[in-house]
């Protein structure tokens, strides 16, 4: 398949921008967590507003990138930073959970990732970043 026409998918290009996305708040959070010895929930929540600030980024210029959106970028952000919040708490529950269970938080921090970033792709093509697609 082309790479060009594979790029055009924003499916694609939101795994490619969640993966920089994910290495970025995993080592902010492996830095903070096993090197500096931080408390878990502080390292994770972070690692987590890290991770936060990359993903908005490659989201709204690279991987749900339209001519014009229907929301201006302000109420885009600010639906982005209210979910945002209710990811933090999932993730949170989701990591220390896990840890009650005996699974090691660096495992359930991936854990936590992976479930967050599907139901997030959906919240962000169906309601925070639709618009007029560009034309390629």
């Amino acid at each position: 398949m082309n790479l060009g026409l594979l790029l055009r998918s924003s499916v694609v290009r939101f795994v490619l921008g969640g993966g920089i996305t994910v290495l970025c708040e995993y080592v902010v959070f492996y830095i903070l967590f096993v090197f500096f010895k931080w408390n878990l929930l502080i390292a994770n929540s972070l690692s987590f507003v890290v991770g936060l600030g990359v993903s908005f980024l490659f989201n709204r210029l690279w991987a749900f990138r339209k001519d014009t959106f229907h929301r201006k970028t302000h109420h885009q952000l600010a639906m982005y930073l209210v979910l945002a919040v209710t990811n933090l708490l999932f993730n949170n529950a989701i990591v220390a959970g896990l840890q009650d269970l005996g699974l090691d938080p660096r495992f359930g921090k991936i854990i936590a990732i992976i479930l967050i970033a599907v139901w997030n792709f959906i919240i962000y093509r169906k309601v925070i970043f639709t618009g007029t697609a560009k034309a390629e």
